[in-house]
């Protein structure tokens, strides 16, 4: 018999196990795969962005979806400064890079897990892994962990942190989804988080790896405008990607639903008004009259989109440019600033990042991450409704709910 028992070796669980054991009690890990932090390993790159530098928690929270305001008191207990003390503690040192992203100095992920795995080892946890979860079933007082080789483990306290169901090869199978339900809990439509976007275009080879610094995109739903970001962005084979359309996956994947058409409205020039854009158009036109207007686009816009950007405006690229119109200008302008291309998909759920959805957080505790359904229950990390944008805020998050996952359990008489 256990006091507590921590399913899922990720960085919530490890988080969890070690705390929960640092603490004083008899606590168990079980991993389904052969090893801790598969997922951990590939986040940043293999590099590991494990945090923001964002020094207010509200302005923290700003950067998750809605529900991300259930992570308030796990970010006033353990922040990112704590989880930096933590790991310099450790051993381990950090860098800052553009947008407040935490990385160790090493560039190595597998420093952080190292770090993770003695952790929870030093701290008196057992650890088991190749043993995957089937079921977990209430006793009175008492969890019964039930293992596909039939291993019963018993335990006082069971804390999920099995993962959503991104990357699967890291051992994430919505396993946890399926036990939460089962002991009464809701969980919200699991969802791919943090992906890219497949287009409806026949030039997407074309484009392949032309990308962007700072380009506005907006999303159309039936030709509602339902939402705006601005960012760095990639054209790939498949489509767009890049952080600003990753962080606006999620919402062009629920307004896949029910839509007769989604599009996305790219802003090559954010930096420019339309009036501006024409007036530097003007100032080209009026230099080089006998420019080509295809050369001429060049000023403005990478090589490989000038063609097909012509070619949706229906504009002879060969026309030069004494020979363009007022009229004609300001198309080009508009065009610009307004180029729309169909969605047709956003990129599967195994291939997301992060999952959205999960349990439904107004049935845990957010003080303690305990289930208010089930007593003795308690969830950490992917697994619950919370995710956010990319710069490692989705890690704080799992790193704190399973802090605070792992420090609750206390009172276990």
């Amino acid at each position: 018999m256990f006091d507590v028992i921590v399913i899922g070796a990720g960085p919530s669980g490890m988080m969890a196990a070690g705390r929960s054991a640092e603490l004083g009690n008899n606590t168990l890990l079980i991993e389904k795969t052969d090893s801790s932090g598969k997922k951990l390993l590939l986040s940043g790159s293999a590099r590991c962005n494990i945090t923001n530098t964002c020094e207010r928690v509200e302005d923290f929270i700003s950067n998750f979806s809605e529900s991300g305001k259930f992570l308030r008191n796990a970010f006033s207990v353990f922040f990112n400064k704590e989880l930096l003390r933590f790991f310099r503690k450790r051993g381990l040192d950090f860098k800052v890079e553009r947008g407040g992203k935490v990385f160790p100095i090493t560039d190595k992920a597998s420093d952080v897990l190292a770090i993770l795995v003695k952790y929870v080892k030093d701290s008196g946890c057992k650890i088991v892994y190749r043993k995957e979860v089937l079921d977990v079933i209430k006793r009175g007082d008492v969890f019964d962990v039930i293992a596909k080789d039939n291993t019963i483990f018993s335990a006082k306290k069971v804390i999920l942190a099995a993962g959503g169901l991104s990357y699967p090869r890291t051992g994430s199978s919505g396993f946890g989804f399926h036990i939460a339900k089962k002991l009464g809990h809701t969980v919200m439509k699991p969802r791919p988080g943090l992906t890219g976007v497949i287009l409806k275009s026949n030039f997407l080879k074309e484009w392949q790896g032309v990308s962007f610094d700072d380009a506005a995109v907006s999303v159309y739903k039936d030709n509602l405008l339902i939402h705006e970001g601005r960012g760095e962005m990639i054209f790939t084979h498949f489509g767009i990607s890049g952080p600003i359309i990753m962080h606006m996956s999620a919402i062009i994947y629920d307004a896949l639903e029910g839509a007769k058409r989604v599009f996305l409205s790219i802003d090559f020039k954010p930096e420019m008004s339309a009036a501006a854009l024409e007036e530097a158009f003007q100032k080209e036109f009026k230099d080089f009259p006998a420019r080509k207007i295809s050369n001429a686009l060049k000023e403005f816009v990478p090589a490989r989109l000038v063609r097909r950007i012509l070619e949706a405006m229906r504009f002879d690229g060969d026309k030069r440019l004494s020979q363009v119109s007022i009229e004609e200008r300001r198309i080009i302008a508009g065009k610009l600033k307004d180029f729309r291309m169909t969605v047709l998909f956003v990129r599967p759920i195994q291939e997301a990042m992060v999952t959205c959805g999960g349990v439904s957080v107004k049935e845990i505790d957010p003080k303690t991450m305990e289930s208010r359904i089930v007593k003795g229950l308690y969830f950490a990390g992917e697994l619950i409704d919370v995710d956010g944008k990319t710069g490692g805020y989705n890690l704080q998050a799992a790193f704190s709910t399973g802090w605070v996952a792992g420090g609750s359990p206390k009172d276990l008489s």
